[in-house]
Formats: structure tokens, sequence, C-alpha cells
């Protein structure tokens, strides 16, 4: 054995090492020489390292300075009111179906059940209220009327407020109430539940097939509804008149005839074709616009129907100002 291994292999005792059992006496293991005994390991440190450790390098005079943020504008954060937003899409909706309707862009087979709808599906409600509404104008003025000796003009009485104003704001009313309040409520549940966005990927135009059909039904049936409300009313009101107060149906007849012009009839008919524009475009358009769940879908039938009946009572307004601003003997007529 040469000195080298002599000088790494030396007896250790027992007691001088901590690893060996004291049962052992002598025992021989591997030294290694003290210059190779330890070797350098590196240490992780799990502490994050402090700002001033891990502090940027500073800039160098040559790199441009950052140029400083432009300040918010006046409008940067501002949005319409939502009433704003939606009267401009009501309008906007209203100049898309005008456009379709001369272009001939029109789903027949939608429109046909949109009528069935708007016609049928509402006549019964609104034939009602047309019925108790003209018994209920006959009992508050045949009375004062018959005091008065004017029971020849009763008929005519009836027969102008029928046509001028109960029948069509009535009816509108009513077809509010029911119709347009169902197209805002469809037409929300669709938009919040992205089916018009599925209509679009499958290359049909939502205005198309869903607007336009409801608009037209309801200027198209909502004149005929006025004019069955009106034939309706004056019946029932010439029928408690002969019964309750002794006007004979005859003599309420004829005073009508003589009072009513073709001019009452057919402004009825242009004021519901105005009111059943109204009551679609504004429901459509709630109905579109529509977000935030089932919340936002009865939010907007509530908001429809409350427009179109606002909207109702100012055209009723102005299109009275505007048909009937030269009238006044008609009652002269009626009584003979």
């Amino acid at each position: 054995m040469s000195s080298a291994a002599a000088l790494l292999l030396r007896p250790t005792s027992a007691t001088t090492h901590p690893l060996l059992h004291q049962s052992s006496p002598k025992s021989y293991f591997l030294r290694l020489h003290p210059s190779r005994r330890r070797l350098p390991v590196p240490r992780l440190s799990l502490t994050p390292t402090t700002a001033s450790n891990s502090s940027p390098p500073p800039p160098s005079p040559s790199a441009p300075s950052p140029a400083p943020a432009a300040p918010p504008s006046l409008f940067s954060n501002w949005s319409p009111p939502r009433a704003i937003w939606r009267g401009l899409s009501a309008l906007l909706l209203a100049g898309q179906v005008f456009h379709r309707v001369l272009t001939g862009r029109v789903h027949r087979r939608n429109l046909l059940a949109q009528l069935r709808r708007v016609g049928p599906g509402s006549a019964g409600v609104a034939l009602l209220t047309a019925a108790f509404v003209g018994m209920a104008f006959t009992i508050q003025f045949v009375r004062e009327f018959t005091r008065l000796g004017l029971h020849r003009s009763v008929g005519g009485v009836l027969a102008l407020a029928l046509a001028r104003e109960l029948s069509p704001v009535v009816t509108a009313v009513v077809a509010a109430g029911r119709v347009g309040s169902a197209f805002a409520a469809e037409l929300g549940t669709m938009q919040v539940s992205e089916q018009t966005d599925t209509l679009r990927v499958l290359g049909t135009h939502p205005v198309d097939y869903l607007v336009v059909p409801r608009v037209l039904a309801c200027v198209l049936a909502l004149p005929v509804l006025t004019l069955i409300s009106f034939v309706l009313g004056l019946a029932s009101s010439a029928f408690l008149a002969d019964s309750v107060f002794g006007i004979s149906v005859s003599i309420i007849l004829e005073s009508a005839r003589r009072a009513l012009r073709p001019w009452d009839l057919i402004s009825s008919l242009l004021k519901s074709q105005v009111f059943g524009a109204i009551i679609a475009v504004v429901s459509c358009a709630w109905g579109v616009t529509t977000h935030g769940g089932a919340k936002g879908v009865g939010e907007s039938t509530t908001s429809a129907v409350v427009v179109s009946l606002v909207g109702i009572f100012v055209a009723d307004f102005a299109l009275s100002c505007l048909f009937f601003q030269g009238a006044g003997d008609s009652l002269k007529y009626a009584m003979g």
C-alpha cells in the first residue's frame, strides 16, 4: 500500500465519530482529504429580493421621455339617457320599415300570422270594451238632452263622438295593452336569448322577419277593428236609449245618418292607422333594445305600453286639430 493510501485510510474508533455504533471497537472507512472534504454548495433563498437589490438600471440619457397622458375629454364617459336612445331607435326602426315596405321586402307568411293575431285575436276584447263605453256615454248625456227637448239629436251626438274620438282611441288603447305588450315581450325575450343573432347567422334580417310583419298587421287590422267597434258601440247605445230612456231606435239612427259625413269615418280610419303604427313601432323598438335578462324584459314591456298610450293621446290631439279644425255644422244637420 502506498503512502497516499495510508494517509487516506486510517483506523477510527467508534467514539471519535458519531455515526458509528459503540458495539464495534474499530472500523475503517473512507476519509477524504481535507482539501476535498467541503465542496461549495449553492444556497437557494426563499425570501423575496428587496427593492434595493432588484432596482432597474437608470435610464440612459439618450432614451426619450414618455409623452404625458392626454386629459379626458368632457364627454368621454357620457352616454345618452335610455329614453333618448330608445326614441332614436324607434325613429330609425320606423324608417327601416317604411323603406322595406316600399321595396316589397315583406315576409308574407309571417304577415298573415300577425294579422290573425292582431285582428281576430283582439276582436273580442275590443268589441266588448266598445259596447260598454258606448252605453256609459249614453247614460251620461241622454237624460240631459231629453230634458232640454233635444232627443232627436241624441243619435247624431252618439255617432259623432264614437266615430271621431271614442272608437279609434278605445280600440287603440285595447290593442296597446294586448298586442303591444306581447310584441315587446316576445322581441325582448328573443333579444336577451340571442335569437336575433341566430336569425342574422341564418341570413335573415330581424327587421324583415320580425318587425315589418308586426307593423303592417297593426296598420291594417286596427282600422277594421275600429269600424266594427263603432258599429257595435252605436248599436248598444241605441238599444240602451230605447230600453231605458224611451227614445226610439229609428230616431237615433236617422239622427246619426244626418250628422255623419264620409270624412268622419275616413278620419277615424286614418287615426287608427296612425295609432297602429305607433303601437307596433314603439313595442318592437323597445323589444329589440332590451337587455338585462327577465327583469329587463318586464321593464321593456311596461315601458312600451306606457309610451304607446302617451303617443296615442298626443297623436289623437294633433290629428283632431288637423282633421276637424273647420267642422261645426254636424249637429245642426242632426237636429233636422
